[in-house]
């Protein structure tokens, strides 16, 4: 059945809330903006859907620890 709703694969989300992650780790590094970081992980939230705030602190976390390249 086709069907025009834009079904991503679950992959995709995890290797694009990686890639957020990086960048606001970064930022976060560079500026210490909080304001911009919680407006970012809102953002990320309303994008990738619900759980990703918490999905990309975690990402977060793990690039801090150095898990996570």
């Amino acid at each position: 059945m086709y069907s025009r709703r834009n079904v991503e694969s679950p992959s995709d989300r995890v290797i694009l809330e990686q890639a957020e992650a990086r960048e606001l780790y970064r930022t976060w590094e560079t500026t210490k903006d909080r304001d911009f970081v919680r407006g970012r992980l809102e953002r990320a939230e309303r994008i990738y859907g619900s759980g990703a705030r918490d999905r990309i602190r975690t990402y977060m976390n793990r690039i801090k620890e150095g898990t996570l390249l």
